[in-house]
């Protein structure tokens, strides 16, 4: 059997509520400097609703901020 495309899992799919949480968390960092993995985290879901590549690699390499 051959795959083209990206595969659909629909129960993957993120929630608005989900998204509307990461937008939060996004949208107002200094409220969550003190938990940089859910602003990363956020940060990729919020990417990934874009159909953006995440780059875990330079993900791993980004600075923590600490409050």
């Amino acid at each position: 059997m051959q795959l083209t495309g990206e595969p659909i899992i629909p129960a993957a799919r993120p929630t608005p509520r989900f998204l509307a949480d990461a937008r939060q968390v996004v949208a107002n960092p200094e409220l969550y400097a003190d938990r940089p993995l859910l602003r990363r985290l956020a940060w990729a879901a919020l990417m990934a609703e874009r159909r953006n590549m995440v780059d875990q690699d330079c993900l791993a390499a980004m600075p923590v901020d600490r409050a």
